[in-house]
């Protein structure tokens, strides 16, 4: 006999709405087993009848193979992808800070190969490939380029500069880069651009011998590696500066459009290893001149559009 609180017998059509409606739980189903009755209704999880033995007694549980679905959790939004960096720098725009042209010998030992390099420092050409692509970055075909601190001997002249028309001023300038001659460069070149050369420095004359006394203990790297000093190496190059154009804007700024070509002339070493065999190397480039008391200096000595 079911007791009074259980739910109705299953064959019953709906439950006695005068008595009160028993909680969820395991109930007898009238053939020896149990059904769960979920508080409502009768459902079709059963138990089969427990085998004889004492049990103790057990609060209700829920159906042993009732299954507990989770709430689907939205998808997650996928991310945007993120922009991938251009394969290649964009050229450098008129009026902004320009790298110098390079030097003719590699880099010196033990700097940094690639970066913006400070005012006053050699230009040159080299050509590329071999270990030029490690020690040796190029201008080629306008190309934004590094400037290298050349492993040179410094001769420092200090002396009135820039009084010559703007191609004079370009020419002297490159020329000078080209034989680090620091002290004529830091001289021509102009005020707010040297005083941030110099900033290290008292003046012109002071930053050139700093630079020298740094050439120097560099330089002996060349002869361990080639047997051969800063001078015969620099010997071995022929230099030529060539202006292409100059547009005066006004009477105080020029714009020089130079072309600059370099040949080592040896069958050395320093070609095939250095210079990965390649004597010659060409470039043409624009340099933005101004006008200080009278006399050109160079702003900007390397101009892409």
């Amino acid at each position: 006999m079911m007791p009074a609180d259980c739910p109705p017998a299953e064959e019953s059509a709906m439950p006695d709405p005068n008595q009160p409606t028993p909680p969820a739980g395991w109930y007898p189903d009238g053939r020896g087993g149990q059904r769960w009755w979920d508080g409502t209704q009768w459902t079709e999880h059963t138990q089969p009848p427990a085998p004889p033995g004492p049990s103790g007694p057990s609060g209700p549980s829920g159906p042993s193979d009732a299954t507990v679905m989770a709430p689907q959790q939205p998808a997650q939004p996928r991310q945007p992808a993120q922009p991938r960096p251009p394969a290649h720098p964009p050229a450098q725009q008129y009026g902004q800070q320009p790298p110098f042209p390079q030097p003719p010998f590699p880099q010196q030992y033990g700097q940094q190969q690639y970066g913006q390099p400070a005012y006053g420092q050699p230009s040159w050409t080299p050509p590329s490939g071999g270990k030029g692509g490690r020690r040796l970055p190029m201008i080629i075909g306008g190309a934004v380029v590094a400037l290298l601190a050349a492993v040179l001997l410094v001769v420092v002249l200090v002396k009135a500069l820039g009084g010559g028309s703007p191609e004079d001023v370009a020419k002297e300038y490159l020329t000078a880069s080209f034989e680090s001659d620091y002290g004529t460069v830091c001289e021509l070149t102009a005020e707010d651009q040297r005083e941030s050369l110099i900033e290290d420095a008292d003046d012109c004359g002071d930053y050139a011998e700093e630079q020298a006394k740094e050439e120097d203990e560099e330089s002996e790297q060349y002869e361990d590696d080639y047997d051969l000093s800063i001078d015969d190496i620099r010997g071995n190059f022929d230099f030529e500066v060539e202006i292409e154009d100059v547009d005066e804007k006004g009477d105080d700024e020029a714009v020089v459009e130079v072309r600059q070509t370099t040949e080592y002339t040896e069958d050395d070493d320093f070609l095939d290893e250095e210079l990965d065999g390649d004597r010659s190397s060409s470039s043409t480039f624009r340099m933005r001149l101004v006008k200080e008391d009278g006399d050109w200096r160079v702003a900007e000595p390397y101009v892409l559009d």
